[in-house]
């Protein structure tokens, strides 16, 4: 997992994989604030990014999830969000997995959770098996903007 913010991803992006700097790079050069939600390509099925509007709920009300294909670069464009985070471990219960058609699993159970607090310009990447609760309020519920940019593992050599 990686948690920063586009002012210091220029003193870090040494350190980022190639593929997280290119999605990083697109969300930098790409004037979301007149694209409608939706599905962006980036680079066909190995690189895509999600325009999304959801509202924050209580932490309680969101579900854990996380995915095996796909590495999530998730960016806020406006609004504040939590997002609650717990790297997978054998604590993990879970109660509805989709891997095969929808690359998600969601959890009943997990271990002690950490809180990354988004707001306008910041990021989180999430790699294949860090579970991730998104859209959580930090104060009260509202409805935010962000992109979530999609990276197939194959870009990430952990195929």
């Amino acid at each position: 997992m990686i948690f920063s913010d586009l002012t210091n991803w220029e003193k870090e992006k040494a350190l980022f994989p190639e593929a997280v700097n290119k999605g990083i790079e697109y969300i930098r050069s790409t004037d979301f604030s007149s694209l409608p939600a939706g599905k962006y390509e980036i680079e066909g099925d190995l690189m895509f990014a999600l325009l999304q509007e959801p509202a924050t709920k209580d932490w309680q009300q969101q579900r854990p999830e996380s995915h095996r294909t796909y590495t999530d670069i998730q960016f806020l464009l406006s609004g504040e969000e939590v997002i609650r985070v717990v790297p997978l471990s054998e604590e993990a219960v879970i109660s509805e997995q989709s891997f095969e058609t929808r690359d998600i699993a969601f959890y009943e159970k997990v271990g002690e959770e950490s809180s990354l607090v988004l707001r306008p310009g910041s990021f989180a990447v999430f790699y294949p098996g860090d579970i991730h609760r998104p859209c959580c309020s930090v104060t009260k519920d509202q409805p935010i903007r962000k992109v979530v940019v999609k990276i197939h593992k194959s870009l990430l050599g952990l195929e």
